[in-house]
């Protein structure tokens, strides 16, 4: 196997993937993404290899854009607290 390359076993298939040194990185998302088609598999009557491999896109994306979503109401949140605090020190050092 060439440099930077690792394999990976996604829902029973092989695939070899360039890595940029972080080989347990890569493992865990090949890992997560298997998982994700495992638990498709399991719950539903679907035998179709590529419709469970939307599905599973379709749900690791959801996540992350709720991932995204709290991570942005968090981020407004501790701009809006900067913000404040900002305003109690000014109030102090002005007076």
């Amino acid at each position: 196997m060439a440099p930077g390359q690792i394999r990976v076993n996604i829902f029973g298939t092989e695939y070899t993937l360039l890595s940029d040194g972080n080989e347990t990185f890569v493992n865990e998302i090949a890992q997560y993404v298997d998982k994700k088609m495992r638990e498709i598999d399991k719950s539903s009557a679907i035998k179709s290899v590529n419709k469970i491999a939307i599905l599973a896109a379709l749900n690791i994306a959801e996540e992350l854009y709720q991932e995204r979503d709290y991570r942005n109401k968090l981020l407004d949140q501790l701009n809006e607290e900067a913000k404040n605090l900002n305003e109690s020190i000014q109030d102090v050092l002005s007076e």
